[in-house]
């Protein structure tokens, strides 16, 4: 399937390069490369599927940090070497080729001709619905941009993208997280106390999402001012920062209280999810833009995420009802606005204002372990 689709990008390579760029002269290898990454990348997912399935989360982590590590070293070879975009896109497809190569052994060793029309059947009932879930994903990610570029110009469009990119480092926390968090939750099942143990410890989680959502929140614009130094003008994007966090920190609520759809089996209900948010998403978008500029792209965002993050807990709760504590993640959220709110009065130097900022960052889990809201038992 893969490598179909990967043909028929490459083959419809410059009316997508056309639609995705417009009049702007760029070549149609960009869009092969990128397809090409995902189509080598799928050679990846039953090896790294049966790694956690198997509990080996330190192999698991050594292929990722490798897959990384080879990543960011061509990207500084080749951009140095005057690839530019073509370099970093080449590097992502050889990180992944190298990665799917690496993992390729245990994908053998465990496979065998094979095959089963019922376990076919229920893969696909599963699998299918999904596919137009991805696809609304793509555009609940990607329609701002578009519809901003309609609006404004492309170089707020660029601020936009610099803004956006500080602002989602919450998915560090959130990625890191996600592939262990299916197989702990399957594997609670059956047990007597399984919701409980589920809403303690997604509690808990939530409040690491809401830790990592400030630090990126307070810290991201002077990370922004340390990263461009000759370019003062992409300072410009820091406003987008705390709001693009705030909206991935509704994604990681969606991840953690979602999880009834997938425990039911019920994937049918994906694209309902993410066809909410997609919609939420462009409404939002053509009405905040117009009198907010990026800024209205970024709240949009907020504003899809939360639709996401309702709808997904509404659905998983009509299937697979936990009681989650959610005063007590409410408190969490609350203490870390009020941290937030307090850095706006940080001094307007650099050095002081930064130590004043990383200390209201480190006194949020301080907080939450004075106020009891880590609990041992969890």
């Amino acid at each position: 399937m893969g490598a179909l689709l990967l043909a028929a990008v490459a083959a419809a390579a410059r009316p997508i390069t056309g639609w995705l760029f417009g009049a702007t002269p760029v070549p149609t290898s960009w869009v092969v490369l990128v397809a090409a990454d995902v189509a080598a990348g799928t050679l990846a997912f039953v090896p790294l599927a049966l790694l956690r399935i198997q509990d080996r989360p330190a192999l698991f982590s050594t292929f990722s940090a490798t897959r990384h590590t080879v990543n960011i070293v061509l990207k500084v070879v080749l951009v140095t070497a005057g690839w530019g975009v073509g370099g970093i896109l080449w590097s992502d497809l050889a990180a992944t080729i190298v990665f799917s190569l690496a993992l390729l052994p245990t994908l053998m060793r465990h496979a065998a001709p094979a095959f089963s029309v019922p376990l076919l059947g229920e893969t696909l009932r599963f699998g299918v619905p999904k596919v137009p879930h991805g696809l609304l994903l793509q555009v609940q990610n990607l329609a701002d941009r578009k519809i901003l570029d309609l609006f404004v110009t492309r170089g707020e469009v660029g601020l936009y993208q610099m803004g956006y990119n500080f602002g989602q480092g919450v998915k560090f926390a959130t990625s890191a997280f996600e592939p262990a968090w299916g197989p702990f939750v399957y594997a609670q099942l059956g047990r007597p106390d399984a919701k409980t143990t589920l809403a303690r410890v997604a509690g808990h989680v939530f409040a690491f999402f809401v830790w990592a959502t400030l630090g990126v929140a307070i810290l991201g614009g002077d990370l922004l001012t340390l990263l461009t130094p000759r370019n003062p003008a992409f300072r410009a994007a820091a406003p987008v920062i705390p709001v693009v966090a705030l909206a991935y920190l509704l994604h990681g609520v969606f991840l953690l209280t979602s999880i009834g759809i997938g425990i039911e089996k019920r994937a049918r209900y994906y694209p309902l999810v993410t066809g909410a948010a997609a919609a939420a998403n462009v409404a939002a978008n053509f009405a905040l833009i117009p009198h907010l500029g990026m800024m209205g792209a970024a709240w949009a965002t907020v504003v899809s995420y939360a639709v996401m993050a309702l709808v997904g807990f509404e659905i998983s709760r009509r299937l697979f009802p936990i009681p989650y504590e959610t005063g007590r993640g409410l408190a969490a959220a609350a203490i870390a606005a009020a941290l937030y709110g307090f850095s706006f009065f940080a001094p307007a130097s650099f050095g002081p204002r930064l130590a004043v900022e990383l200390a209201l960052v480190v006194a949020y889990p301080l907080i939450l372990l004075a106020t009891g809201f880590l609990r041992r038992e969890v």
